[in-house]
């Protein structure tokens, strides 16, 4: 199984700061620092990823790594782009809704809600 390490101790050192001085930088508290830094910690959130990477100046990929099993074939997590309409291009900000099909889960194929509307027009048009 792989691995993810957190490189937050590294980065905050590199920046010569203490646990507390991070803390107070973030609101984050010095316990939730230490379990991260030493392993102990089950799960972070997205807000608390964002307040770190903001005060050391850093990357999610600089704060974390995957280290892949040695014996599986590839790693079990893999960083993908926000989806977009795999027809007409448009990211999932863009439209009221984005789904996702069922053609491959390593090259999903995704349809938005304005290209939904034009299927059901052209449909509707032949029936006609």
């Amino acid at each position: 199984m792989s691995k993810i390490n957190c490189n937050l101790s590294r980065l905050r050192k590199n920046k010569q700061l203490r646990q507390t001085d991070l803390s107070k930088m973030t609101g984050i508290s010095q316990k939730a620092l230490s379990e991260l830094e030493t392993g102990k910690s089950k799960g972070v959130s997205f807000s608390t990823l964002t307040k770190l990477c903001d005060a050391l100046g850093s990357t999610i990929e600089q704060l974390f790594e995957l280290v892949p099993d040695e014996k599986s074939a590839g790693p079990a997590i893999r960083l993908v782009e926000k989806p977009s309409c795999s027809f007409c291009g448009k990211k999932e900000h863009e439209v009221s809704l984005l789904v996702v099909g069922k053609a491959s889960t390593k090259n999903p194929v995704y349809i938005c809600s304005e290209c939904i509307g034009r299927c059901n027009s052209l449909i509707n048009e032949e029936a006609v």
